[in-house]
């Protein structure tokens, strides 16, 4: 065996390897966050990877036409849902080897526009993926992020971020899964566009909440379910408040519901944005 077949050989071993240990930590961020929401641990967290998704736009593969090596891409709905020319597709990693022009200023003087574009432009502009942004550590399938660990499968996740996985547009986050346009948050599965949530569950367009199931549009409302354009409420069941007892009665019997859906068919058939079309 020559020197090439064997680093054909050590390579992508090597990259598995690495890949399954830097899982190691989001797998039990996966599991204590489960747990914590759910009453439940869930694990293997790819086997859920078309649930925790549904609803969020993620990265796309895409190979580099300068080296063939992988490029994760914002997802499509970032970009009017255009996608990108896989023609013009580099790592950020391999900008510097395109910097420099091959146009004088001789070759741009007395142009028109539409040459500009089709001789000058056209040819030097690439889009580039695999974005990094100051510090990061164990950032894997990320399109667009910096400045935190462990991220996994996410798009626009920046700053203060810390286990978040199959999410878009998270920062200053930490152990986010499935979640999009979310800030400021802690401990939620499938929240959206909010801020300041913490172990929050099927979430959408709500502010300052704790420990909420399938809510819309509510604030400062804590330990509730299935409320809706509602302020300043607790322990409260389709905006009806109830006896802390009574309460923890009832969610009890949810989420054991939840829980057994999930290990059974790595999915859920209700989510924030379902909920109302179901009849009966």
């Amino acid at each position: 065996m020559n020197l090439k077949e064997k680093r054909n050989l050590i390579f992508p071993l090597l990259k598995l390897w690495i890949e399954r240990d830097n899982m190691i930590e989001m797998e039990k961020a996966f599991r204590e966050t489960t747990k914590l929401l759910l009453g439940g641990e869930l694990s293997h967290i790819d086997s859920y990877a078309d649930w925790l998704g549904r609803s969020v736009p993620l990265p796309t593969l895409a190979e580099s036409v300068l080296s063939g090596k992988d490029v994760w891409m914002p997802p499509p709905l970032n970009y009017l849902n255009t996608a990108f020319n896989k023609s013009k597709i580099i790592s950020m990693d391999e900008m510097n080897s395109l910097n420099a022009s091959k146009f004088t200023v001789k070759d741009i003087e007395n142009t028109s526009l539409d040459k500009l574009i089709t001789r000058f432009i056209k040819p030097i502009a690439y889009f580039c993926g695999n974005f990094r942004y100051q510090n990061y550590e164990n950032f894997e399938k990320v399109s667009g992020g910096g400045g935190g660990r462990n991220v996994y499968m996410a798009e626009d996740a920046y700053l203060g971020v810390k286990n978040i996985a199959f999410s878009n547009y998270t920062l200053f986050c930490e152990n986010m899964f499935g979640c999009y346009g979310t800030t400021h948050s802690q401990f939620n599965i499938h929240v959206y566009r909010s801020v300041a949530l913490s172990r929050c569950f099927e979430v959408d367009s709500s502010s300052n909440c704790r420990d909420l199931l399938f809510c819309h549009n509510c604030e400062n409302v804590n330990d509730s379910m299935f409320c809706f354009n509602a302020k300043n409420l607790r322990h409260a069941i389709g905006n009806i408040q109830l006896r802390p007892d009574q309460y923890r009665l009832i969610k009890s019997k949810i989420l054991e519901e939840i829980v057994k859906e999930l290990n059974e068919t790595k999915s859920l058939q209700y989510d924030i944005f379902n909920i109302g079309d179901r009849d009966g």
